[in-house]
């Protein structure tokens, strides 16, 4: 069962939580993936690319290696496979826009 979150703004799975007044939920299930492979989208060719444009002198460019990522991903099965197809890309390209500025990069283009 997925968590609720009272009116107050805490999150858990009780009635305290998912009872009157609850923002949102109960959910019996997670939202439904679609057929997307998120492993065929971050090739190495592209995850390659992003780190390339790393200056040398950044501390975090060989920090994060595409292996990590992707060992991540089998913790997160929903990443960039819920929702519509179109719009798995756009989440990905958020998702790596976001963790290349955090690196210190300023232009993020790496899906044109």
């Amino acid at each position: 069962m997925w968590q609720c979150c009272s009116q107050w703004g805490y999150c858990g799975t009780s009635d305290e939580y998912c009872g009157a007044g609850s923002q949102q939920g109960p959910y019996d299930a997670p939202p439904a993936t679609n057929d997307v492979s998120v492993v065929d989208i971050v090739t190495p060719k592209f995850f390659n690319g992003i780190l390339n444009q790393a200056d040398a002198s950044c501390v975090g460019k060989n920090f994060y290696s595409r292996s990590a990522f992707l060992d991540a991903l089998g913790s997160f099965s929903q990443f960039g496979r819920t929702g519509a197809e179109e719009d798995t890309m756009p989440e990905i390209a958020a998702f790596f826009a976001h963790v290349t500025h955090e690196t210190g990069r300023k232009n993020s283009s790496f899906l044109q």
